[in-house]
């Protein structure tokens, strides 16, 4: 079931909004994975009604006419709580919807909950929630992958077909390699971020979970385009182009299995990599080896850009602005401290310390300054590979799910998954996280240039088209 053949059965009148949006609602009240921190059922009734009416009186019907989407709970929506997964923001309620929110709103989409995530979008594996774990409803004993992970177990167990979140540096490629779904990581720029929790503002991407291209496509359409309100997004609409990809004779880049960006990878995330690469071949695509200089320090780039990053966006949680509020306290500069070390979780307080270390005046900022020389490098670096290629495949991730129970003693073992990824977002281009096979396995990812997301789109469409086939 798709977008598009759910609207046919509401025009032929095979059932009504309400009642699928009834049924979708029982769907979450029943959950077991841990999905959802909020949903409001007299909310998303009354919507449901209100499109009924709509068709019944022979309007003209938005692009995503009753279908119910799901967001990660960083993202406004000001009929629901926003509490970004944190005490800090427990009971918040936002005064205005996102941009992508009020887009999604304008095509007639029904927003059915707000899906649980990493606190503040800080984590990979959908564990540092203060309402619990997501578990992954393939193996229920694993991890979904983070910090979206919520939005990709809402997807994965076909509650919604589709969910938004947010991705700095895989947080929905790799919940969608873990769940094995479809993850949509945009050029940078490509959504507005107005109205998302910033965690860091040169990484942050909304993002999109599905189970088929062609839905990607469709709420990519949608939530794409200008906002006099967010400085950084593009000032045109983006048109999303459906064309027939032939990767007959594309010259495809991949990296080779003895490249650093492979080290520790597991070992059937590297035999799904290689199925994936002998299926291209069956394709017709010319594939060729490169090696990446400067991203096999991405990961350690991504920490010292993020960090920082993280550490001045979540300044403004303080406890006397608006957040959570301790009780303990004599003074002013006490209120502060203990208002953010009771609201913040660990893997929040880590890295403002991280990010605060890296920023410091005492050495003149020397690892951030060196860190985002690397980051231009990088970019720079894959730009000459589009020179030549006209994608680059790699593994989403270089490891499969977790289990739940594996409580790690590296606090930096969150990062070492994602290299794949974060050379992404440190370029500002687009990556798209495809399965290769069902259950528990490794995904590919295949990366585009810049404003190329049509083509990334397209390629990833045939690839699965040609998987499903044979």
């Amino acid at each position: 079931m798709d977008i598009k053949a759910i609207i046919e059965k509401y025009k032929n009148k095979e059932i009504s909004v309400e009642e699928n949006t009834k049924n979708i609602l029982e769907k979450i009240k029943n959950d077991k994975t841990n999905a959802y921190i909020t949903f409001d059922e007299e909310d998303s009734l009354k919507r449901a009604r209100e499109l009924d009416e709509k068709l019944e009186k022979g309007e003209d019907l938005g692009s995503l006419f009753g279908i119910a989407v799901a967001v990660k709970d960083n993202i406004s929506y000001k009929n629901m709580n926003m509490t970004c997964a944190s005490k800090m923001l427990k009971d918040f309620r936002p005064m205005f919807d996102a941009k992508v929110v009020e887009n999604l709103l304008k095509e007639d989409a029904i927003i059915i909950a707000k899906t649980n995530m990493d606190e503040f979008a800080m984590g990979a594996r959908g564990k540092t929630s203060v309402y619990g774990p997501v578990k992954n409803p393939i193996d229920e004993s694993r991890v979904t992958g983070g910090s979206s992970s919520g939005s990709a177990a809402a997807v994965a167990k076909e509650d919604v077909l589709v969910a938004l979140g947010t991705d700095t540096g895989g947080s929905v490629r790799c919940p969608a390699s873990y769940c094995n779904i479809i993850g949509y990581k945009p050029t940078y720029s490509m959504m507005s971020r107005n109205g998302v929790v910033s965690m860091a503002n040169t990484l942050d991407q909304v993002s999109v979970f599905a189970r088929n291209v062609s839905d990607v496509r469709t709420v990519s359409q949608t939530i794409e385009g200008p906002d006099s309100n967010d400085m950084t997004v593009r000032l045109d609409d983006y048109k999303y182009e459906i064309e027939n990809y032939d990767f007959k004779g594309k010259k495809i880049a991949y990296i080779p299995a003895d490249d650093e960006m492979h080290k520790d990878i597991d070992p059937t995330v590297v035999k799904d990599y290689n199925f994936a690469l002998d299926e291209l071949k069956k394709l017709g695509a010319d594939l060729a080896p490169i090696n990446l200089k400067y991203s096999n320090y991405a990961n350690q780039v991504y920490n010292v850009v993020m960090s920082s990053e993280v550490s001045s966006n979540m300044s403004r949680f303080d406890g006397i602005r608006f957040g959570y509020q301790s009780d303990n306290y004599t003074s002013v500069e006490e209120l502060f401290i203990n208002s953010r070390t009771e609201g913040l979780g660990e893997e929040v307080q880590r890295r403002i310390a991280l990010g605060t270390m890296y920023l410091s005046a005492d050495d003149n900022q020397r690892v951030f300054k060196q860190g985002l020389k690397l980051r231009t490098l990088i970019k720079k670096e894959l730009e000459e590979v589009f020179e030549t290629y006209d994608l680059i495949i790699t593994p989403t991730v270089t490891n499969l799910p977790p289990s739940l129970d594996d409580d790690y003693m590296d606090p930096l073992s969150d990062f070492k998954s994602d290299g794949f990824n974060v050379i992404v977002n440190l370029s500002g281009m687009c990556g798209l996280s495809v399965p290769v096979r069902e259950g528990i396995s490794g995904s590919v990812q295949f990366i585009a240039n810049a404003n190329e997301d049509s083509k990334l789109l397209n390629a990833g469409e045939e690839f699965l088209r040609s998987l499903n086939e044979n």
